[in-house]
Protein backbone atom coordinates (compact mmCIF):
# COMPACT_ATOMS: atom_id res chain seq x y z
CA UNK A 1 0.00 0.00 0.00
CA UNK A 2 1.36 3.50 -1.06
CA UNK A 3 1.90 5.33 2.36
CA UNK A 4 0.88 8.75 0.19
CA UNK A 5 -2.75 7.56 -0.92
CA UNK A 6 -4.71 8.23 2.88
CA UNK A 7 -4.02 12.04 4.07
CA UNK A 8 -5.37 11.78 7.33
CA UNK A 9 -4.12 15.10 8.78
CA UNK A 10 -6.79 17.42 7.95
CA UNK A 11 -7.11 19.24 11.07
CA UNK A 12 -5.52 22.43 12.48
CA UNK A 13 -3.40 21.84 15.84
CA UNK A 14 -2.23 24.06 18.55
CA UNK A 15 1.11 23.59 19.82
CA UNK A 16 -0.43 23.12 23.60
CA UNK A 17 -2.55 20.05 22.23
CA UNK A 18 0.63 18.60 21.22
CA UNK A 19 2.43 19.09 24.10
CA UNK A 20 -0.09 17.97 26.09
CA UNK A 21 -0.63 14.43 23.85
CA UNK A 22 3.17 14.37 24.10
CA UNK A 23 3.48 14.91 28.35
CA UNK A 24 0.85 12.13 28.65
CA UNK A 25 2.50 9.68 26.28
CA UNK A 26 6.15 10.71 28.46
CA UNK A 27 3.86 10.20 31.64
CA UNK A 28 3.12 6.31 30.80
CA UNK A 29 -0.83 7.05 29.34
CA UNK A 30 -2.56 3.93 28.19
CA UNK A 31 -4.05 4.72 24.80
CA UNK A 32 -7.53 4.62 26.58
CA UNK A 33 -6.28 6.72 29.29
CA UNK A 34 -4.65 9.34 26.76
CA UNK A 35 -8.18 9.27 24.61
CA UNK A 36 -10.08 10.20 27.63
CA UNK A 37 -7.69 12.81 29.15
CA UNK A 38 -7.36 14.41 25.63
CA UNK A 39 -11.21 14.39 25.09
CA UNK A 40 -11.89 16.27 28.19
CA UNK A 41 -8.32 18.52 27.16
CA UNK A 42 -10.22 19.57 24.11
CA UNK A 43 -13.41 20.45 25.39
CA UNK A 44 -14.46 23.87 24.81
CA UNK A 45 -11.26 24.40 22.32
CA UNK A 46 -12.55 21.96 19.77
CA UNK A 47 -16.27 21.73 19.18
CA UNK A 48 -18.25 17.96 18.78
CA UNK A 49 -19.39 15.59 21.81
CA UNK A 50 -19.00 12.01 19.38
CA UNK A 51 -16.28 10.46 18.04
CA UNK A 52 -16.79 11.62 14.00
CA UNK A 53 -17.13 15.65 15.38
CA UNK A 54 -14.17 18.01 15.43
CA UNK A 55 -13.27 17.19 18.52
CA UNK A 56 -12.68 13.40 17.71
CA UNK A 57 -11.06 13.94 14.54
CA UNK A 58 -8.38 16.33 16.25
CA UNK A 59 -7.82 13.88 19.07
CA UNK A 60 -7.32 11.02 16.40
CA UNK A 61 -4.56 13.70 14.54
CA UNK A 62 -3.11 13.86 17.99
CA UNK A 63 -2.89 10.35 19.05
CA UNK A 64 -1.89 9.52 15.52
CA UNK A 65 1.28 11.88 15.86
CA UNK A 66 2.36 10.50 19.42
CA UNK A 67 0.93 7.44 20.56
CA UNK A 68 -1.09 5.16 17.77
CA UNK A 69 1.74 5.26 15.58
CA UNK A 70 3.01 3.16 12.29
CA UNK A 71 5.28 0.06 13.30
CA UNK A 72 8.01 1.23 11.96
CA UNK A 73 7.98 4.76 13.89
CA UNK A 74 7.75 3.08 16.90
CA UNK A 75 11.39 3.13 17.89
CA UNK A 76 11.74 6.72 16.59
CA UNK A 77 8.53 7.56 18.97
CA UNK A 78 10.45 5.87 21.90
CA UNK A 79 13.69 7.94 20.90
CA UNK A 80 11.28 10.83 20.92
CA UNK A 81 9.67 10.08 23.73
CA UNK A 82 12.89 9.80 25.83
CA UNK A 83 14.31 13.08 24.31
CA UNK A 84 10.92 15.09 25.00
CA UNK A 85 11.20 14.00 29.34
CA UNK A 86 14.89 15.91 28.80
CA UNK A 87 15.36 19.01 26.01
CA UNK A 88 14.36 22.00 26.13
CA UNK A 89 10.62 23.30 25.74
CA UNK A 90 12.02 25.39 22.87
CA UNK A 91 13.10 22.35 21.37
CA UNK A 92 9.63 20.41 21.52
CA UNK A 93 8.54 21.80 18.29
CA UNK A 94 11.22 19.90 16.25
CA UNK A 95 10.04 16.54 18.25
CA UNK A 96 6.36 16.68 17.13
CA UNK A 97 8.00 18.15 13.70
CA UNK A 98 9.88 14.84 13.63
CA UNK A 99 6.82 12.51 14.77
CA UNK A 100 4.32 14.32 12.23
CA UNK A 101 6.90 13.96 9.07
CA UNK A 102 7.27 10.08 10.26
CA UNK A 103 3.33 9.37 10.71
CA UNK A 104 1.61 11.83 8.28
CA UNK A 105 3.07 11.68 4.68
CA UNK A 106 0.71 14.57 4.17
CA UNK A 107 2.74 16.83 6.77
CA UNK A 108 6.01 15.97 5.35
CA UNK A 109 5.44 17.04 1.69
CA UNK A 110 3.54 20.14 2.78
CA UNK A 111 6.26 20.78 5.09
CA UNK A 112 9.18 20.08 2.25
CA UNK A 113 7.15 22.19 -0.58
CA UNK A 114 7.61 25.09 1.69
CA UNK A 115 10.82 24.74 2.49
CA UNK A 116 11.30 24.55 -1.37
CA UNK A 117 9.43 27.25 -1.85
CA UNK A 118 11.11 29.81 0.62
CA UNK A 119 14.86 28.82 -0.91
CA UNK A 120 13.70 30.18 -4.18
CA UNK A 121 11.69 33.24 -2.73
CA UNK A 122 10.63 35.02 -0.20
CA UNK A 123 7.45 33.93 0.39
CA UNK A 124 4.96 31.77 -1.44
CA UNK A 125 0.82 31.92 -1.76
CA UNK A 126 -1.19 29.03 -0.18
CA UNK A 127 -2.65 29.14 -3.96
CA UNK A 128 1.47 27.96 -5.05
CA UNK A 129 1.99 25.43 -2.58
CA UNK A 130 -1.34 23.48 -2.89
CA UNK A 131 -0.69 23.41 -6.71
CA UNK A 132 2.68 21.76 -6.08
CA UNK A 133 0.15 18.89 -3.67
CA UNK A 134 -1.49 19.05 -6.06
CA UNK A 135 0.72 17.62 -8.59
CA UNK A 136 2.23 15.16 -6.24
CA UNK A 137 -1.25 13.82 -4.61
CA UNK A 138 -3.58 14.21 -7.35
CA UNK A 139 -6.73 16.73 -6.83
CA UNK A 140 -9.09 16.31 -4.58
CA UNK A 141 -11.35 18.24 -2.13
CA UNK A 142 -9.83 16.82 1.41
CA UNK A 143 -5.89 17.53 -0.03
CA UNK A 144 -6.88 20.99 0.18
CA UNK A 145 -8.60 21.38 2.97
CA UNK A 146 -5.60 19.63 4.53
CA UNK A 147 -2.93 21.71 3.22
CA UNK A 148 -4.90 24.82 4.37
CA UNK A 149 -5.18 23.37 7.74
CA UNK A 150 -1.72 22.12 8.24
CA UNK A 151 0.18 25.65 6.61
CA UNK A 152 -2.00 27.47 9.38
CA UNK A 153 -0.78 25.25 11.84
CA UNK A 154 2.29 25.74 10.77
CA UNK A 155 1.86 29.98 11.47
CA UNK A 156 0.14 28.90 14.60
CA UNK A 157 3.49 26.81 15.96
CA UNK A 158 5.44 30.11 15.13
CA UNK A 159 7.13 27.98 11.85
CA UNK A 160 5.72 30.54 9.07
CA UNK A 161 4.65 34.10 9.00
CA UNK A 162 1.37 35.82 7.83
CA UNK A 163 3.03 38.79 5.21
CA UNK A 164 0.63 41.78 4.35
CA UNK A 165 -0.96 39.93 2.25
CA UNK A 166 -3.51 37.61 2.78
CA UNK A 167 -2.65 33.95 2.11
CA UNK A 168 0.62 35.11 1.84
CA UNK A 169 3.45 33.37 4.39
CA UNK A 170 6.63 33.66 4.57
CA UNK A 171 9.86 32.62 7.32
CA UNK A 172 9.66 33.13 11.01
CA UNK A 173 11.47 35.81 12.08
CA UNK A 174 14.27 33.35 13.84
CA UNK A 175 15.43 29.62 12.37
CA UNK A 176 14.97 27.25 15.81
CA UNK A 177 18.48 25.80 16.95
CA UNK A 178 18.49 22.22 17.51
CA UNK A 179 20.60 19.96 19.32
CA UNK A 180 22.70 17.14 17.59
CA UNK A 181 19.74 14.83 19.45
CA UNK A 182 17.22 16.36 17.88
CA UNK A 183 18.58 17.01 14.20
CA UNK A 184 19.37 12.72 14.46
CA UNK A 185 15.22 12.26 14.99
CA UNK A 186 14.60 14.78 12.60
CA UNK A 187 16.46 12.53 9.79
CA UNK A 188 15.24 9.43 11.69
CA UNK A 189 11.82 10.99 10.34
CA UNK A 190 12.80 11.90 7.06
CA UNK A 191 14.02 8.68 6.71
CA UNK A 192 10.94 6.47 7.80
CA UNK A 193 8.69 8.68 5.38
CA UNK A 194 11.03 8.20 2.45
CA UNK A 195 9.50 4.89 0.43
CA UNK A 196 13.12 3.51 0.59
CA UNK A 197 14.70 4.38 4.33
CA UNK A 198 17.15 6.32 2.19
CA UNK A 199 18.16 9.94 0.81
CA UNK A 200 21.56 11.10 -0.24
CA UNK A 201 23.43 12.68 2.96
CA UNK A 202 23.38 16.14 1.63
CA UNK A 203 19.78 15.95 0.99
CA UNK A 204 18.93 14.52 4.26
CA UNK A 205 21.28 16.98 6.21
CA UNK A 206 19.69 20.00 3.78
CA UNK A 207 16.22 19.10 3.68
CA UNK A 208 13.39 21.57 3.00
CA UNK A 209 11.31 19.99 5.17
CA UNK A 210 13.73 21.22 8.17
CA UNK A 211 13.45 24.98 7.13
CA UNK A 212 12.43 26.41 10.37
CA UNK A 213 15.61 24.77 12.36
CA UNK A 214 19.42 25.41 12.40
CA UNK A 215 21.63 21.99 13.12
CA UNK A 216 25.22 21.50 13.50
CA UNK A 217 24.54 17.72 12.89
CA UNK A 218 27.82 16.46 10.04
CA UNK A 219 28.35 13.65 8.34
CA UNK A 220 30.78 12.15 10.67
CA UNK A 221 27.65 12.29 12.91
CA UNK A 222 25.49 10.56 11.07
CA UNK A 223 28.29 7.73 10.64
CA UNK A 224 28.28 7.43 14.58
CA UNK A 225 24.88 6.98 14.84
CA UNK A 226 23.85 2.94 15.10
CA UNK A 227 20.13 3.64 13.22
CA UNK A 228 22.14 4.77 9.89
CA UNK A 229 24.24 2.73 7.29
CA UNK A 230 26.46 4.83 5.24
CA UNK A 231 26.95 4.03 1.90
CA UNK A 232 29.36 5.03 -0.56
CA UNK A 233 27.93 6.37 -3.66
CA UNK A 234 29.85 7.78 -6.40
CA UNK A 235 33.27 9.29 -6.38
CA UNK A 236 32.22 11.94 -3.25
CA UNK A 237 28.59 10.95 -2.05
CA UNK A 238 27.29 9.10 0.79
CA UNK A 239 23.67 7.67 0.90
CA UNK A 240 22.58 7.36 3.86
CA UNK A 241 20.16 4.18 5.62
CA UNK A 242 17.97 3.03 8.02
CA UNK A 243 19.73 0.10 9.38
CA UNK A 244 16.65 -1.82 10.60
CA UNK A 245 13.45 -0.48 9.30
CA UNK A 246 10.20 -2.57 10.35
CA UNK A 247 7.84 -4.24 7.44
CA UNK A 248 5.53 -1.24 7.65
CA UNK A 249 4.90 2.31 8.00
CA UNK A 250 1.53 2.15 6.69
CA UNK A 251 -0.79 4.45 9.14
CA UNK A 252 -3.00 2.12 11.60
CA UNK A 253 -6.80 2.43 11.19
Amino acid sequence: MNRRKTIGFDRRLALDWLEATASRVAAGDSLEELRAGMWEYLEGKVSGDKFNSDRGKTMTVLTRIWAKVPPAVDPLKTRAVAAFQTSKAREHLALHWAMAIASYPIFSDVAATAGRLLTLQDSFSLAQLTNRMVAQWSERPVLVKSTQRIIRSLVDWGALADTETRGVYGRAPKALPISKEIALLLCEALLLDNEHHSLPANQLLDHPALFPFTHSLTMAGLREEPVFDVHRQGVDGDMIELRHPQASNIMPE
